[in-house]
């Protein structure tokens, strides 16, 4: 197994399970409408039930059917770590981004397109996956510039309402 091709397994979970709730688009907030003791709402209305769930589902089953074709690179179990461990990511970045008064959709530079990377790779390690130095390092550095043009692409279709990284590029 090369960096390369451990890279690009890890980041199918990864990716499918971030980019699967702008799809879903729940309505059931994961915080309940709940604010914290600062005031703020915990998560905010963008962090649902259904988009969890589904992206968690989704990120285990793109991994599961990459487990099928090279199970040396992807297991079911890891999989769903990584998947789970991107969207509890996600929450760990709202929350903190809450706390310090961004709003939904207000950019957060490198926090925004590493959350998920972080939280993923970070669950799956504690599963006993330990990727190479060079296989993180590929997935750290090629994220944001796919993150962005991902975005890009989800705005210009109507998935999401907010453009700002759109904007920030032109």
């Amino acid at each position: 197994m090369n960096a390369i091709d451990v890279a690009l397994a890890a980041v199918v979970p990864l990716y499918v399970a971030n980019g699967t709730p702008v799809i879903i688009r729940g309505k059931k907030a994961i915080d309940f409408g709940k604010k914290a003791w600062d005031g703020r709402r915990v998560f905010g209305d963008g962090k649902t039930w259904e988009g969890f769930i589904g992206g968690v589902t989704a990120g285990t089953a793109a991994g599961t059917a990459e487990a099928y074709c090279a199970p040396s690179l992807m297991t079911v179990e890891l999989a769903f770590a990584l998947a789970l461990g991107a969207l509890l990511g996600d929450l760990v970045a709202a929350f903190f981004k809450r706390r310090v008064g961004l709003k939904r959709g207000d950019p957060a530079p490198l926090l925004d397109q590493l959350d998920f990377v972080i939280g993923g790779l970070g669950l799956a390690y504690l599963a006993g996956f330990s990727p190479s130095l060079s296989s993180i390092a590929m997935i750290v550095i090629v994220t944001p510039f796919l993150h962005f043009l991902t975005n890009a692409a989800a705005y210009l279709i109507g998935l999401k309402n907010v453009p700002w990284r759109v904007r920030k590029a032109f």
